[in-house]
């Protein structure tokens, strides 16, 4: 399958918010009854943003603001009170590798791969219709099987998948 604009722009995106910047933490947001609002994560950079991905369908929502400060996402429309938890075990690391994986057939990002260049500290974020999960230090050769195990829709399909790394600093199609 040929890549198509909605693809050139995702990775575009991704790799303006992510390559070359080292992430601090882990953000997840909580409801007025202290539960985890699953749908949504936020990832904070060393410099004091963030990246936050909301997902209630197909592909996630993209936004660069604490939801204090700005709610990209409109979650006060179906929240009283939200709240910022960080990762208790996080280790910063500084992206030097990224893998996308999209559905081959639609316009849907399946997954995005965040990784330092020796691969000993990354980020798999596996988007649902209406979760994301999110899994740290997960080796590279099994991203794959994961998200085939985390979304067992996807157990027989074949992902278009393209990667940047510090070899090259454009996008490879796998």
């Amino acid at each position: 399958m040929k890549l198509t604009n909605y693809h050139h722009s995702l990775l575009k995106k991704i790799s303006f918010l992510f390559y070359g910047k080292t992430i601090s933490n882990i953000i997840i947001i909580s409801d007025e009854d202290d539960d985890l609002i699953d749908n949504v994560r936020f990832f904070e950079l060393e410099n004091g943003g963030v990246v936050g991905f909301y997902i209630n369908g197909s592909n996630p929502l993209i936004s660069i603001n604490h939801i204090y400060e700005f709610d990209d996402f409109n979650l006060y429309a179906s929240y009283s009170t939200l709240s910022e938890n960080k990762e208790c075990e996080f280790l910063p690391f500084k992206v030097e590798f990224i893998k996308v994986f999209f559905h081959p057939e639609y316009n849907e990002v399946i997954s995005i791969f965040l990784s330092s260049s020796d691969f000993s500290f990354s980020i798999s974020i596996v988007f649902s219709t209406d979760e994301i999960h999110t899994h740290m230090n997960c080796k590279k050769d099994d991203l794959t099987k994961m998200i085939k195990e985390d979304l067992v829709q996807f157990e027989d399909i074949d992902f278009i998948t393209c990667q940047m790394d510090s070899s090259n600093d454009n996008w490879s199609y796998m």
